[in-house]
């Protein structure tokens, strides 16, 4: 089991999926949750530090169980702790992807391959996140 302060880039960059066990609760944050992590969000950004001296925003811990490997495909992660954060940021994710769609550059297609699909995967692999059967 991996229990670490993360980094919301080296959960998500690379080819790994993280599924949420059965057991687990569905995704439950409201409004009044999601609301405080957006405000959380929006202070670092408006932070006059500049981005090269930005302190990083805590996500809470996240707790891993690496499931057994495969040779092929993709690596997988049971996700015990940290499920209802990191679907809230993958959700805040693909809204910015969809947003930057409308303008120019590669933004959108950056955000998608880098943190929310595994891109030369196919079926169920083909995502990071699978939340719960709900």
């Amino acid at each position: 089991m991996n229990a670490h302060e993360p980094h919301l880039g080296k959960i998500l960059e690379g080819i790994k999926q993280y599924v949420v066990p059965l057991f687990q609760r569905p995704y439950t944050w409201d409004e009044s949750r999601w609301k405080v992590l957006w405000a959380d969000l929006v202070e670092l950004c408006d932070d006059e530090q500049g981005a090269s001296q930005a302190k990083p925003h805590f996500l809470g811990s996240i707790v891993t169980v690496p499931t057994r490997s495969v040779p092929e495909g993709v690596t997988k992660f049971l996700l015990i702790d940290g499920q209802q954060r990191l679907t809230t940021l993958q959700v805040l994710l693909a809204a910015l992807r969809d947003r930057s769609r409308e303008l120019p550059g590669q933004l959108a297609e950056r955000l998608d391959k880098s943190y929310l699909v595994n891109q030369f995967e196919d079926g169920l692999d083909h995502y990071k996140l699978l939340p719960t059967q709900t």
